[in-house]
């Protein structure tokens, strides 16, 4: 009794803590809002039905185009239509990566201040999830990481934009692609604490699972949504970005194939990674079933006479059960999943016909 009380209220004071929880870009988007009198931070919704962190999304884009055009005024630079639409979409994107970012935070942070984190069974498992969420929820790494390696994609992008449309340099726009650059990398950040490490950790917890049938348990079905949620927002953010790089010709349409092979690809396999975790969660639930009734049958074997019918009979009851749970799914996928998968596959194809057509639409104006 004393460990399922320590169990009970330390779940509790987690729930508690994770309405505190901030990445910095959701930190980031609060401030804004809080600076037009937002009320409620990231959560509060605007009277015009927009969620007060979409406001503050546009409000940062906003103001890092008119420092950028503001520069440009300022040095007397001649910025071409073209030029001025890049500097608008980049720095839309980068305040859309924030934006994706809160998303999928918040997306793990409401799955697990609910029923996903009252099914853990372990104290240990609990305690370790509880260090896991201080250790990366820190603010200072990310930002940093930031602010030091921003001139990589910055410095890139500009040069193939330059290349490409045989354009003049400009420290207007450059200043943009630096502020996007930045808040990208502070997203980045957050990549493989969520979508490498956190799934491999989750699936070593032990839930209390639906023994007959672990697929079908609530806590995985939670944790498969929140995967494919997650893979909806990073791909909807992918197909984004590389319509806007073919767009605006950053990169050649070559190029564009080779990005999209090395951004999409990484995406898949982390999703696909994910539900091998969650399979190996429902296989050692499984097995641990499958060994209690192994063990029953044995011993009741060992006890028993052979040559009586009910015996015989209730030895074939006790392996024809055995078998109905091995036959249970050991994915949480189903034909739903499935198809929720194969939608979100379908964003990629749809980004690669559409840079196809704005490639041919710049072949016939030129």
């Amino acid at each position: 009794m004393p460990g399922r009380n320590n169990l009970s209220a330390k779940r509790n004071e987690i729930k508690r803590q994770i309405g505190s929880y901030q990445s910095l870009p959701e930190r980031i988007l609060d401030g804004v809002g809080s600076l037009f009198g937002a009320r409620g931070g990231a959560f509060a919704w605007d009277v015009t039905g927009i969620p007060a962190y979409w406001l503050s999304g546009a409000a940062i884009a906003l103001f890092i185009l008119a420092a950028g055009l503001g520069v440009s005024v300022y040095l007397r630079e001649a910025l071409s239509w073209r030029e001025l639409g890049l500097m608008a979409w980049t720095a839309g994107t980068g305040s859309l990566a924030l934006i994706a970012n809160r998303v999928n935070v918040r997306l793990f942070l409401d799955t697990f201040s609910g029923s996903a984190l009252d099914k853990i069974l372990s104290i240990d498992d609990v305690r370790d999830l509880d260090r896991w969420l201080k250790a990366n929820f820190s603010i200072k790494r990310p930002l940093w990481w930031g602010l030091i390696l921003w001139p990589i994609p910055a410095v890139a992008l500009n040069a193939n934009w330059l290349i490409s449309n045989r354009a003049a340099y400009h420290i207007g726009p450059f200043f943009v692609t630096i502020m996007a650059c930045i808040e990208a990398i502070w997203v980045v950040y957050y990549f493989y604490p969520f979508y490498v490490s956190l799934p491999a950790r989750l699936s070593r917890y032990h839930y209390d699972l639906y023994v007959l049938d672990p697929s079908k348990s609530e806590v995985v079905g939670r944790l498969s949504e929140l995967l494919t949620s997650l893979l909806y927002v990073a791909m909807a953010f992918i197909v984004w970005l590389t319509l806007g790089l073919a767009t605006f010709n950053v990169l050649t349409l070559s190029s564009m194939f080779i990005f999209s092979a090395f951004v999409w690809a990484p995406t898949v396999a982390l999703y696909a990674a994910g539900q091998i975790h969650l399979s190996n969660l429902i296989m050692r639930a499984k097995w641990g079933v499958l060994n209690d009734i192994q063990t029953r049958i044995e011993s009741f074997y060992a006890r028993q006479d052979l040559a009586r019918k009910d015996t015989l009979q209730v030895l074939q009851e006790m392996m024809d059960y055995h078998e109905r749970v091995r036959n249970t799914a050991n994915s949480a996928l189903d034909l739903r999943s499935g198809l929720n998968f194969l939608n979100a596959l379908l964003l990629p194809v749809l980004a690669a016909s559409l840079e196809r057509v704005v490639a041919l639409v710049k072949d016939m104006t030129k």
